[in-house]
């Protein structure tokens, strides 16, 4: 049986936060009105060393790029769509087992006037804690009872191997006992389908792995034009952009995360697409060549 203090102490070891960060906004952003609506909300975020943000490269050097005095921190945004009679929601936040300062997902849905029964579909991309654990509410119930839950057929496999301890780190262990948890509790309500797919009418899937083995970013349009939601293909606001290159500690395989980042990056670039990304402070922007790299641009 998985113990939940545990589960919280180890991934916590993993994090290394400095403190919780509480969130200064439970409606991150909007876009858009009447059929087509975006609403980007907070589950909070969290603080961790600027060493996460790059394996082998100089802390120093890690500051200056992305400006940080001290810890880096770290915003968890949730996305949901509203179009027509559907309420799509993609990811669900860390819900009470992660870390302090998470799990703000259903009070930014009460905020936003969103009514979790509403609800019809939950795109995952990909089962970190931080993106899975909010499934359940505190009584072990799937936290939107009338939606399908979708998921990547090879990120759940990865999970749910008996195998998957063998290719973790010890601090990892948590992560995984975690995902079994919440798959289990989900039972046969969650659905697996793979990149390429449409998992839900016009939002389509793109492999992106790297970050986890089956890592997928989801892409639609609305009046504005199109939409890539992210996940964790990208998750800082500067480094991600300027020095794609550089390997963030939760990648699982660096080098293929590497890849996918400037693939994604110039796919946004070349279609022109705003991206909304799960840890990008303010969510929504743009993406636009700076030289041999990147930036990321907000409205306004």
């Amino acid at each position: 049986m998985i113990n939940r203090r545990g589960v919280l102490a180890a991934g916590a070891a993993f994090l290394l936060p400095a403190a919780p960060c509480p969130a200064t906004a439970q409606v991150v952003a909007r876009s858009g009105s009447g059929d087509i609506a975006v609403t980007v909300l907070s589950d909070g975020g969290f603080e961790m060393p600027a060493a996460m943000l790059a394996r082998d490269v100089e802390a120093e050097t890690i500051r200056s790029v992305a400006q940080l005095s001290g810890p880096s921190t770290t915003v968890l945004n949730v996305t949901c769509l509203r179009r027509g009679d559907q309420t799509i929601v993609f990811d669900c936040g860390s819900g009470a087992n992660f870390l302090p300062g998470t799990g703000k997902l259903a009070a930014s849905l009460e905020t936003a006037g969103i009514a979790p029964d509403s609800v019809t579909h939950v795109l995952f991309t990909h089962l970190h804690p931080d993106h899975l654990w909010g499934a359940l509410d505190d009584f072990d119930t799937p936290l939107f009872p009338n939606a399908r839950w979708l998921a990547d057929a090879a990120e759940v496999a990865y999970w749910t191997s008996p195998k998957v301890y063998e290719g973790l780190p010890e601090d990892r262990h948590a992560f995984a006992a975690g995902a079994q948890r919440v798959l289990k509790e989900l039972g046969d309500r969650l659905e697996t389908r793979t990149a390429g797919q449409d998992w839900a009418p016009g939002i389509t899937a793109s492999g992106t792995p790297g970050h986890t083995p089956g890592h997928v970013s989801f892409g639609f349009t609305d009046p504005q034009g199109p939409v890539f939601v992210v996940g964790d293909a990208l998750t800082h606001p500067v480094i991600s952009f300027a020095h794609p290159d550089w390997r963030p500690a939760s990648d699982h395989e660096p080098d293929r995360a590497v890849a996918t980042r400037r693939a994604l990056l110039e796919r946004a670039v070349a279609e022109k697409a705003r991206i909304i990304g799960y840890h990008l402070p303010g969510a929504i922007g743009r993406v636009e060549k700076q030289g041999a790299a990147y930036r990321f641009v907000q409205p306004g």
